[in-house]
């Protein structure tokens, strides 16, 4: 729940959700261009849903979430271009710039998020070390599975992306089967 209440003021839900989960997940919608990580040139939105433990670090869905990018560029994501989106994303999210531009008087600056894509015939699959600025203040590891399709039908890239600390051979894992696009492109 702290995720929520301190992105409230900053984000809107203009658009229709297009994705699909239970009750208990949080959701959220973000405008691209993204407030805290304008470099991702993108155009469309992030469709987010938060698992019900996601905000809690003794959970087994601590940091578990998933989203969709449903953007109107055509060009197929590649290894470069996530690394490139992702730390942008982690390092504005968290405000790993801001934090060490304030902070002057000490000399111990924090990390920029660090990711590594590879890609497979199923999409891609990546480890991002990211600040987790939101709850233990402290590094910690992300999986991350991103697949993409496009759909001539709606115009839109569709970027699905699903994240957890834990092991992908991990059975939190399989709680992404109960988040679906409510409109799957034919």
């Amino acid at each position: 729940m702290l995720y929520t209440v301190a992105i409230l003021p900053v984000f809107g839900q203009e658009h229709e959700s297009v994705l699909i989960a239970p009750e208990n997940w949080q959701s959220e919608i973000i405008l691209f261009p993204i407030s805290f990580a304008p470099e991702i040139d993108l155009t469309g939105f992030e469709d987010l849903r938060f698992a019900p433990g996601w905000a809690d670090s003794t959970s087994q869905e601590f940091w578990t979430y998933t989203f969709v990018w449903y953007v109107d560029e055509k060009q197929p994501m590649t290894e470069s271009k996530l690394t490139e989106y992702f730390n942008y994303y982690y390092d504005g999210l968290m405000g790993v710039d801001r934090k060490n531009k304030a902070d002057t008087t000490n000399s111990v600056k924090l990390d920029k998020t660090l990711c590594l894509f590879i890609q497979s015939k199923e999409g891609f699959s990546g480890k991002m070390r990211v600040y987790d600025n939101f709850f233990t203040k402290d590094y910690l590891i992300l999986n991350i599975k991103v697949k993409e399709s496009f759909c001539p039908e709606m115009k839109k890239h569709i970027i699905s992306c699903e994240i957890s600390p834990k092991p992908f051979d991990h059975s939190v894992w399989a709680i992404f089967e109960n988040v679906k696009l409510k409109k799957e492109c034919k």
